[in-house]
Order: structure tokens, then C-alpha cells, then sequence
């Protein structure tokens, strides 16, 4: 996701994909699963220009078998504001490919990044 090749990240998900932003805040749903994730996926190339990831640190596995690693985005939306965001991913994998993806960000900075100029 972090070059913006959808393709590509949606080959490491299962197709009953379960996509949890619990700090989303702009009225979407905060828990998207299957066809929803995917296409919820798809739409951040119309969004930012681009994206690159960032001091990634993976923490490993919980008992739960979850993985659980921090991140920071680095990009710029399609109106030319800096998108900068951090994060901590909780990615729960079966068979190689990450069955559920919940994401906790600074919502205050996406809001400030994607807010209308005056």
C-alpha cells in the first residue's frame, strides 16, 4: 500500500479480507469486510499522489497470532498537502495472506491533510 500498488497489497489479502479503522471519522464505515475492504483499498490512488512508508518496526506475534508493527506514512494528497500519519497495525495472517487489518492512526492529521481549502 505504501507505493500505492493496490494490485499488489490485494494479492496479500484474502478475499474475506476484514479491514477495521477504528479511529475513522469522516462517516465511512469503520469496519469493512470481503468486496468493501477491497474497494475501500482501491480508492487511495484517488486520494494521494503518493505514499511511501517508514521506520517500519515489526513487534512480532501476539499469543493471539496477530503481528503487530508501527509505521509512519509520508506523502502528499491529490491537492498537494503533505500527508503525514503514524501508525499501529494489528495484521492477523492465515496461510500467508492477512485475513484481518486493523489500523489506528492520528485521525486530527487526516482530517487536517484532506480538509478543504478555504
Amino acid at each position: 500500500m505504501g507505493a500505492l500498488d493496490v494490485d499488489g497489497a490485494l494479492e496479500l489479502v484474502t478475499d474475506d479480507l476484514v479491514l477495521e479503522l477504528p479511529f475513522r471519522h469522516d462517516g465511512g464505515a469503520r469496519t469493512l469486510s470481503g468486496g468493501d475492504a477491497r474497494r475501500f483499498m482501491r480508492l487511495l490512488p484517488a486520494l494521494l499522489d503518493e505514499l511511501r512508508f517508514e521506520d517500519i518496526t515489526i513487534h512480532g506475534a501476539l499469543p493471539s497470532g496477530e503481528i503487530v508493527a508501527e509505521y509512519r506514512g509520508n506523502g502528499r494528497t491529490r491537492s498537494g498537502r503533505p500527508y503525514r500519519n503514524t501508525y499501529v497495525g494489528f495484521f492477523t495472517v492465515h496461510d500467508g495472506l492477512v485475513s484481518r487489518w486493523r489500523e489506528f492512526f492520528d485521525p486530527i492529521v487526516t482530517s487536517e491533510s484532506f480538509r478543504e481549502a478555504n
